[in-house]
């Protein structure tokens, strides 16, 4: 029998140092002043600071270090807040606390954030540290989102009885915005979509129209029933439309006053409103609050 009393298990993990690392903690700018209205996704300045934890000496583990809110009156919808991971053999990474254009119907005034560590961090002890942020000039969203889909099929005996579906989307609709007075302002959307999906904001204060725009109608005139009739059924235009954080800003309706049979324009190029269906007024008060009305 051959025995021995060292203590090494041969693993090398005897010979690991698991003592808990201090962490410091900085901020690429503290006590610093957030223009919510003015964010950039553009920009990083706009709205995000970086978080770097740091260690004097590299740690055989990882360790991970969550950011959270420690005090201020925003509230998670404000910012968001990464984990520090400084990598086994490493002394230091960094993380983001990014402030967000919160998506809310009413104006929450200014608000302050503080960020720091989360409390018991496993491998480390983290050194006392809070980053200060004041948001100020409350964003409001202003977008209201419009959708228009007329996907659908009719199914017909033609005149030489024969079997036929056509399908709705091949018609290429747009939609547009009209001032009050029936003067368009823009697409709203334009694509060869099957719906169609925008938004409007940056309004002035009034009523606007949104237009239904025929493009192309491959449907005219090209078909006729079993009776010898020009096909001409109705074409459902479903509309829906929402206000991100705006609830009572949203809705869908039905419009069923384009056909089949509709006239395509005639002018080449193609100028918007030439052939348009009305489907809805927009009042616009206060630049953000919205209330849409079928026509």
């Amino acid at each position: 029998m051959i025995t021995g009393c060292s203590e090494d298990d041969y693993t090398g993990l005897s010979q690991i140092d698991y003592n808990k690392r201090t962490v410091t903690l900085s901020s690429s700018s503290n006590n610093v002043t957030f223009d919510e209205s003015m964010i950039d996704p553009e920009d990083e300045s706009t709205y995000s600071v970086t978080v770097t934890a740091t260690i004097e000496e590299a740690s055989p583990v990882n360790i991970v270090i969550p950011l959270v809110q420690t005090g201020g009156t925003g509230d998670s919808g404000d910012f968001s807040a990464g984990t520090i991971t400084i990598p086994a053999g490493f002394t230091s990474a960094s993380t983001t606390v990014e402030i967000l254009q919160d998506c809310e119907s009413a104006i929450e005034g200014d608000e302050t954030l503080e960020i720091g560590a989360a409390n018991n961090i496993a491998n480390a002890n983290v050194n006392p540290f809070t980053l200060n942020i004041a948001i100020e000039n409350d964003w409001v969203n202003d977008e209201l989102v419009i959708s228009v889909s007329w996907k659908g099929t009719h199914t017909f005996i033609d005149d030489a009885g024969t079997e036929v579906t056509i399908d709705f989307c091949n018609m290429d609709l747009d939609t547009l915005l009209a001032d009050g007075m029936g003067n368009i302002l823009d697409y709203i959307s334009g694509t060869s979509n099957c719906t169609e999906e925008g938004g409007i904001s940056g309004l002035a204060d009034g009523t606007y129209y949104i237009i239904v725009d025929m493009y192309e109608n491959p449907f005219e005139g090209y078909y006729t029933d079993e009776d010898g009739d020009v096909v001409n059924v109705s074409v459902p235009l479903t509309t829906s439309y929402s206000q991100c954080g705006f609830t009572d800003t949203s809705g869908s309706f039905v419009t069923e006053s384009l056909t089949t049979n509709i006239a395509n324009p005639v002018s080449d190029p193609h100028a918007p409103g030439e052939v348009a269906i009305g489907i809805a007024t927009v009042e616009v008060t206060d630049g953000y609050n919205y209330v849409v009305t079928p026509l």
